[in-house]
């Protein structure tokens, strides 16, 4: 365990050393008919320990929003949780943003072409996407195949050279992947 870290808002257990919490997963895809699925969830105590340490990065929200003294007698309880929403949806786009274009970087810079296997630059195309905590810019990994003439993102497995499969419930003209 780590114990010099000097951080304010970092978790640190009742002795006062600091978690240690290891939430990369390895780069090694589980795929199941040639798609990639998640390799593990987190531990309900890894949850509540990411929760414990955004409820510190709550203090310092306070801290900026209302000043050192904190929030004044004429600051509302609707005013508080305004700070808060705001907060909440800042941390959500932070989040999903960082984690979404770190998952990309992970492609490199070029990829196999799932029509005629040319290797073809990746290039981020940002888009608006509504997560169940906020909005944020989905940095998605888009290559263009100027053989092909076609588009594809590559985030369907990489040991299948096809379209990524549909759920059972998507139709085709539904579907984001296929533009």
């Amino acid at each position: 365990m780590i114990s010099e870290c000097r951080t304010h808002f970092a978790l640190q257990s009742e002795e006062g050393n600091i978690i240690g919490l290891k939430f990369a997963l390895p780069n090694l895809p589980n795929v199941k008919d040639g798609n990639v699925m998640a390799t593990r969830k987190f531990t309900p105590e890894e949850l509540r320990a990411i929760t414990r340490l955004a409820k510190q990065w709550g203090k310092i929200v306070v801290r900026h929003a209302f000043g050192e003294q904190g929030p004044g007698l004429d600051v509302d309880l609707a005013q508080m949780e305004e700070v808060a929403y705001a907060a909440a949806q800042g941390l959500t786009a932070g989040a999903l943003e960082e984690a979404t274009s770190q998952q990309g970087q992970q492609l490199g810079e070029q990829q196999s072409c799932p029509q005629c296997h040319k290797l073809c630059p990746v290039t981020p195309d940002e888009r608006p996407i509504l997560a169940k905590g906020g909005a944020f810019q989905l940095r998605e990994p888009k290559c263009h195949c100027p053989t092909c003439r076609r588009d594809f993102f590559p985030s369907a497995s990489a040991t299948q050279a096809r379209r990524a499969r549909l759920q059972p419930d998507d139709h085709p003209q539904d579907s984001v992947r296929d533009r």
